[in-house]
C-alpha cells in the first residue's frame, strides 16, 4: 500500500521489506482483524459479477483485488510502487494493474466501488493530498457509487512529541521463496517512532535482517515508514467536502459503532 513519494524508498525493488510484505500482512491478519472478507463481501453486495468494476487504490501486491476477482467481479488496482506492482502482476497476471499516484490519477472511466484498504490513505502524509485522494476517488465513481476505506483511529497517548522509543521484534519469518541463502530466516524489528503533532505525522524506523542458519546476520536493511493519523471528525469533514453523502463509520470490520483508539471503517456514497 504505497501512495506518496516515499513508496520506492520504503518498498525498494528486491529489498527485504518489499519481498516480505505478504508475510507480514498475513501475520497482521492473524493478530488483528482480517480486512479481506470485508472488502470482498462489500464488492459482492454492492456491485456483484454483473455490476460495475471495482478499483483498489494502493493495491500493493494485489491480494484484496485477487479476492474480489475470485467472486467473478471485475476489479483493477492502482499503486505508486513499481516493486509492489511487479509482485501483483507476477501473482495475478490476469488482472489489470495501473502504476499511478492516488493523489492525481485519471483512468478515464468510472467505477461502482473504490476501496482504499490497509490504512492506505494514511500513507499520504499531507492533509491536502489526502483531500485530493478523496476528490479523485469521487471523480472516478459513477453516480451512486461507493468509496470504502479503513484507518487506524489514533490513541493520542502515543502521538505525543516524545514519540515511542520502544523496540519490538517480530517472530522470525522463513525467507520468501527464491530470496536469500538456504535455511536463512527474516528478522523484522520495529525500532523507534517519532511524532509531529502539528502535522499529525509519525515516522517509524523498521529494520530487516536476513539471519543465516548459524545465527549470523547476512544482510541488514533499515527503512523509515511515514504515516499521517486522521481524527474521526476530520475524516468525516474531508468526505463531506469532497462531495460524499450517506457517510457511515464503524470501529471494526463487523460493523460495530465508532469506538476510540480502535479502527475507522468508512463507507460513503457519491450522490445519485
Amino acid at each position: 500500500m504505497t501512495h506518496s513519494s516515499q513508496s520506492d524508498e520504503f518498498y525498494p525493488a528486491g529489498g527485504l521489506n518489499t519481498v516480505s510484505y505478504d508475510l507480514r500482512a498475513d501475520l497482521d491478519r492473524k493478530v488483528f482483524e482480517d480486512p479481506i472478507p470485508f472488502y470482498s463481501d462489500l464488492a459482492q453486495r454492492l456491485v456483484g459479477p454483473a455490476g460495475d468494476p471495482v478499483l483498489e487504490l494502493g493495491c500493493g501486491t494485489g491480494r484484496i483485488s485477487a479476492a474480489i476477482a475470485e467472486k467473478g467481479i471485475s476489479v483493477e488496482g492502482l499503486d505508486l510502487s513499481n516493486a509492489m506492482l511487479d509482485q501483483a502482476r507476477d501473482k495475478y497476471p490476469d488482472l489489470t494493474w495501473h502504476h499511478g499516484n492516488m493523489c492525481d490519477f485519471d483512468l478515464g472511466r468510472e467505477f461502482g466501488l473504490i476501496i482504499i484498504p490497509f490504512r492506505g490513505l494514511q500513507e499520504v502524509t499531507d492533509a491536502d493530498d489526502q483531500r485530493r485522494v478523496l476528490e479523485r476517488a469521487f471523480a472516478h465513481l459513477k453516480p451512486g457509487g461507493v468509496v470504502a476505506l479503513d484507518l487506524i483511529d489514533p490513541d493520542l497517548r502515543y502521538c505525543l512529541p516524545e514519540g515511542d522509543p520502544e523496540v519490538v521484534e517480530l517472530p522470525l519469518f522463513p525467507m520468501p521463496d527464491g530470496v536469500g541463502q538456504p535455511g536463512s530466516h527474516l528478522r523484522i524489528t520495529a525500532m523507534e517512532r517519532t511524532n509531529d503533532p502539528l502535522t499529525q505525522q509519525f515516522k517509524e524506523h523498521w529494520r530487516f535482517e536476513e539471519i543465516g542458519a548459524d545465527g549470523a546476520t547476512l544482510r541488514r536493511e533499515d527503512a523509515w515508514h511515514h504515516l499521517r493519523w486522521v481524527h474521526r471528525s476530520e475524516m468525516r469533514l474531508m468526505l463531506e467536502l469532497s462531495g460524499f453523502v450517506s457517510i457511515t463509520e464503524f470501529s471494526d470490520f463487523k460493523g460495530n459503532p465508532p469506538r476510540y483508539a480502535t479502527n475507522q471503517i468508512w463507507i460513503a456514497k457519491r450522490p445519485d
